[in-house]
């Protein structure tokens, strides 16, 4: 009997002081971010925060969820969300941040002190995307008109996580972007966003990617580009491919759907020079047609495959030159590649990557599997 009371007891306790959280705070008493955006101070020194803060308004039928904007300055990062408790009644609360705006004059400076506060604080999420921002400043993103919630943040973290289907756009979180920017075997790729027009309203859109060399802006690439990134990196998970297709009396735009890609990237060392060579295999169907012809009937379609096939590989290859001669930085993770599949060598090259990637020679095989074309084999007629 003694040991069962006991045995209650101790259950009990257990109960009692393993319940709830060490940092417990009531949510009505908090500030809570959506997103933030970074620029440079007014002075030229030091970083300007402005905070996205979601704003429930209780209504008598349901809340209704805003957002208000709160600025802050500092020398440092933490120092900018230290001091946002001086203007907020409620003190901010950074867990629920999903998206930060970078801009191109802090980005070009380095955003290592910024990846340090992520990486460093409690609250932040290691989920944050980061982006950078085409505008003059980060913070007109945030003032920008949104199309689809009133929560910017969340609308710019949506766009980025939905563009799978488009892959126009890197998909990297934080902790992600801290690894390959601590691996000399990569150079980072982060999302871009630019001021557009819709219907006569500014608004924002993602406009393609942003280059690092280390930590800082090199370079941008568009939208195009960045899908023949992701070729090479294997993230393709969807997308278009418009092609011309030549025959003998007309020039034509078939549009391709891709729904499967698996793309395979293997160092060869031959008589002692390295080179890398590129497996891609994409099963697409045919989305699209301008082409007054049976695209399905041979050798039509055997046409359209192969044209698609020298499309992508020359796009990419492409792309590849433009990093070796106009940048010198390896976006393709090749050096992480040879480091995983052959660290010998990588300790022998690893201090002169860099120069190697300039010269490296890179093959490409494409084959591209066309699986149909929906309900129509031929262009719709008008008579």
């Amino acid at each position: 009997m003694n040991k069962v009371f006991l045995f209650t007891l101790f259950i009990v306790l257990i109960t009692i002081f393993t319940t709830g959280c060490w940092n417990y705070r009531e949510i009505e008493k908090l500030g809570l971010v959506s997103g933030m955006a970074i620029d440079k101070g007014s002075s030229g020194k030091g970083y300007e925060m402005t905070a996205e803060v979601i704003d429930i308004s209780a209504s008598t039928r349901e809340p209704r969820f805003n957002s208000i904007r709160m600025q802050s300055y500092g020398e440092s990062i933490f120092e900018c969300v230290r001091n946002m408790i001086n203007i907020s009644a409620k003190p901010p609360y950074w867990s629920h941040a999903t998206t930060m705006i970078i801009s191109k004059d802090v980005a070009k400076e380095g955003i290592i002190p910024i990846l340090d506060w992520i990486v460093r604080d409690a609250e932040p999420r290691l989920t944050l995307y980061l982006l950078i921002s085409k505008t003059p400043t980060a913070k007109e993103i945030l003032s920008l008109q949104s199309l689809s919630t009133e929560i910017r943040s969340f609308e710019i973290e949506n766009m980025v996580t939905s563009n799978k289907r488009l892959s126009q756009a890197p998909n990297i979180l934080a902790s992600e972007l801290t690894n390959d920017i601590s691996n000399k075997g990569i150079s980072a790729i982060i999302p871009t966003v630019d001021m557009v027009y819709n219907e006569g309203k500014q608004t924002m859109a993602l406009s393609g990617g942003a280059i690092l060399n280390k930590d800082k802006l090199a370079g941008f690439i568009g939208l195009e580009d960045v899908k023949y990134y992701l070729f090479v990196r294997n993230k393709i998970e969807g997308g278009l491919l418009t092609i011309d297709i030549t025959n003998s009396t007309t020039l034509d735009n078939v549009t391709l759907e891709i729904f499967k890609n698996k793309t395979k990237v293997t160092p060869i060392v031959s008589n002692g020079k390295l080179s890398m060579h590129i497996k891609i295999k994409t099963e697409a169907a045919i989305g699209e047609s301008d082409t007054p012809i049976n695209i399905l009937r041979e050798p039509n379609i055997q046409h359209i495959k192969h044209t698609a096939e020298e499309f992508l590989k020359n796009n990419i290859l492409k792309l590849i030159n433009s990093m070796q001669k106009d940048f010198g930085l390896d976006i393709f993770g090749f050096g992480s590649i040879v480091k995983k599949k052959d660290p010998k060598l990588w300790k022998e090259i690893d201090d002169n990557w860099g120069e190697i990637f300039k010269d490296l020679d890179v093959e490409i095989d494409v084959n591209v599997h066309i699986r149909g074309s929906g309900h129509l084999s031929k262009i719709i007629k008008m008579h």
